[in-house]
C-alpha cells in the first residue's frame, strides 16, 4: 500500500474518532443515567459498529471520553507542580487544589457519571478504574508524608492515602460546592484543612531534606495500582506525560 494511502486512511479514521468524542462529549451534560452507544452513533453521525472498530467497547470509549476531558480542562497540566513540591504537605496542599478546580471545571461530566454510576455496571467499572489511579497519586504523596515522619499517630500510609482519597472525593464536592453553593476556593480550602487535619502529627513540620523523589514515588504507586489492574497508560498518553520526571531540588 502506498504511504499517502496509509496516511489517509489514518487521518480519517482519526477524525472518525475525534467526531464520535466529541458526540459524545455534547451528549453527556443532558443526559440522565444513562448514555447508549447508539445515540453517541447517531449524534456523530457514524454506524454503531464504527464506534466499536474505533474503541473495542462501551467501556473503552467512556475512558477515551474520561481522558479526552480531562486533557482538554487542564488536568494534566496541574499535576505539574504538585510533583515539583518540595515537601509532602505542600504537594498534599496542591493536588487537592488540582482536584477540586478540575471537579469545577468538569462538573457537566461528573454529575453524570456520579449519577450513571448507580445503576450502569459499565459506568461502575470504570469509575472504578479511575478510583484507583487518582488514589495512587494519594498514596504517593502520603508515602513522602509517611517518610517525614509526619502521619498522625503512627497509622500507615495506606491509611493516610485512604484518608485523603475519601474526603476528596467528586461526592464530597457535590456536596459542598452543588449542594451548599460553596465556592471553587471555599472547598479547596475545607477540604484541605480537613485532610491535613486528618493526616498530620500535631506539632510536626515540613521535611525538605532530602528532597522528594516524585518519579520513585509514583512509580511505586503505579506499581501498586496495576496490581489491582489500574494501567495508567490505559487512560491516555496525556496522563503519562503528566507523570514527574526529574527529582525535585530543595527551595
Amino acid at each position: 500500500m502506498r504511504p499517502y494511502v496509509q496516511s489517509r486512511r489514518a487521518a480519517t479514521r482519526a477524525e472518525t474518532r475525534a467526531r464520535i468524542l466529541a458526540a459524545a462529549r455534547e451528549l453527556i451534560p443532558a443526559a440522565d443515567t444513562s448514555l447508549p452507544v447508539t445515540a453517541i452513533a447517531r449524534h456523530a453521525g457514524v454506524a454503531v459498529q464504527t464506534i466499536y472498530d474505533q474503541f473495542g467497547s462501551k467501556g473503552e470509549l467512556l475512558i477515551a471520553v474520561i481522558g479526552d476531558v480531562q486533557d482538554s480542562l487542564g488536568l494534566f497540566d496541574s499535576f505539574g507542580p504538585v510533583f515539583e513540591s518540595p515537601d509532602g504537605e505542600e504537594a498534599m496542599r496542591r493536588m487537592i487544589d488540582a482536584t477540586v478546580s478540575f471537579w469545577a471545571r468538569a462538573w457537566p461530566y461528573l454529575a453524570f457519571l456520579l449519577r450513571a454510576r448507580r445503576v450502569d455496571p459499565v459506568v461502575m467499572r470504570e469509575m472504578g478504574f479511575i478510583d484507583r489511579l487518582r488514589h495512587a497519586h494519594f498514596w504517593a504523596i502520603a508515602r513522602r508524608i509517611g517518610d517525614e515522619g509526619r502521619i498522625r499517630d503512627g497509622h500507615s500510609v495506606d491509611w493516610a492515602a485512604n484518608e485523603a482519597f475519601a474526603l476528596t472525593t467528586p461526592s464530597v464536592y457535590e456536596e459542598l460546592a452543588v449542594l451548599r453553593a460553596g465556592t471553587t476556593a471555599e472547598v479547596i480550602e475545607t477540604e484541605t484543612t480537613a485532610v491535613l487535619a486528618v493526616l498530620l502529627e500535631p506539632g510536626t513540620e515540613p521535611v525538605r531534606t532530602p528532597p522528594p523523589d516524585w518519579p520513585a514515588l509514583e512509580q511505586a504507586a503505579a506499581e501498586r495500582a496495576l496490581g489491582t489492574g489500574a494501567d495508567f497508560r490505559r487512560l491516555s498518553p496525556a496522563w503519562a506525560a503528566a507523570r514527574p520526571r526529574s527529582v525535585v531540588r530543595q527551595e
